[in-house]
């Protein structure tokens, strides 16, 4: 066989397989989607992961079937999906729980190589807040007390290099103050010893917050977020209390493994963006104290890479270890 011919099999057999390639992303799903959810049954990520999982079978009549992986801050879920084909079956929903996870400890995957953005589907507030005992109304009065008792003061989180973490970290980066961590398992035991006042300060989820703020429990003084939130206007920011610059806004959003189709992506990101905009889903949202956001893939890889320099340097500044 001349070698002119040989070339020429080669080439018409690579383009049979870009074609079938091709096809297959056009058809693309023909068979169940696994949307990997980093965390376990019953929290926002999981709600919010099975109401997008709905609206993506709705719309492309192929299951996408929400798979709960819990454990290691997410990290356990993003491994998973870092390793799987990238093929688009396999997906990815997380919170920014992922990339301040990365920047605190040693993960078995790259953030911004492994994986793919597809979109974003909201965001919802950290709030600082102080047991109504600690006589201080604003954050900068807080702020003033802490430097007047350095040492006596500290602040609980719903975990050890979780965000709400880091959000007080970065308010002593800020403040140049001197709060002590307190770490606990889970927001709920952090916000009742807020209550108890066995750790008066605390940085936690606004969702979990304002039930204990209107019975007159806890007193909240700004949201981490750059603005105010629209369902809390009388809350200031952090940033404008007097502290330019600071945020600290948890995002939820859909990631695919790297290398997965551009038009699958595109698709994807259509889908998950329509479905944000539906008054079912933002009604949903809004009762769960979430901010309703979309992002193109693009512009939610520039999120992810400004939160790892932004946390990044908050664990170096701070010198904040792993457990």
């Amino acid at each position: 066989m001349k070698i002119n011919t040989i070339a020429a099999m080669a080439i018409a057999v690579l383009a049979a397989v870009a074609h079938a390639a091709a096809l297959a992303q056009a058809n693309w799903p023909t068979k169940p989607v696994r949307l990997i959810v980093a965390a376990a049954p019953g929290g926002g990520t999981d709600v919010v992961g099975r109401l997008i999982s709905q609206r993506l079978t709705e719309r492309f009549g192929q299951p996408f079937v929400v798979e709960n992986r819990g454990g290691g801050g997410g990290s356990v879920a993003a491994d998973a999906v870092a390793k799987s084909p990238a093929d688009g079956y396999t997906l990815l929903m997380t919170n920014d729980q992922f990339t301040v996870g990365a920047s605190f400890a040693k993960v078995g995957y790259d953030v911004l190589k492994d994986f793919a953005p597809v979109g974003l589907v909201g965001r919802t507030a950290i709030v600082l807040g102080v047991n109504p005992g600690i006589p201080v109304h604003t954050v900068s009065e807080l702020v003033s007390l802490v430097r007047s008792n350095p040492g006596k003061y500290s602040f609980s989180s719903c975990g050890n290099g979780t965000p709400l973490h880091l959000a007080g970290e970065l308010l002593n980066l800020s403040a140049r103050i001197d709060l002590v961590h307190v770490p606990y398992r889970g927001c709920a035991p952090a916000l009742v010893d807020a209550v108890s006042g066995q750790v008066p300060i605390f940085f936690n989820m606004i969702g979990n917050s304002v039930p204990f703020e209107k019975s007159g429990k806890v007193r909240l003084l700004a949201v981490a977020s750059s603005q105010r939130l629209p369902g809390q206007p009388q809350l200031p920011t952090i940033a404008e209390s007097g502290f330019p610059g600071y945020e600290a806004y948890p995002w939820y959003g859909v990631l695919a493994p790297a290398g997965t189709p551009r038009e699958v992506i595109a698709r994807l990101n259509a889908e998950v963006t329509a479905a944000v905009g539906t008054p079912e889903l933002g009604e949903k949202l809004r009762s769960m104290y979430f901010d309703r956001i979309t992002a193109t893939p693009e512009a939610f890889a520039d999120i992810l890479r400004g939160d790892l320099a932004r946390w990044g340097r908050v664990v170096r500044e701070a010198k904040v270890k792993a457990d």
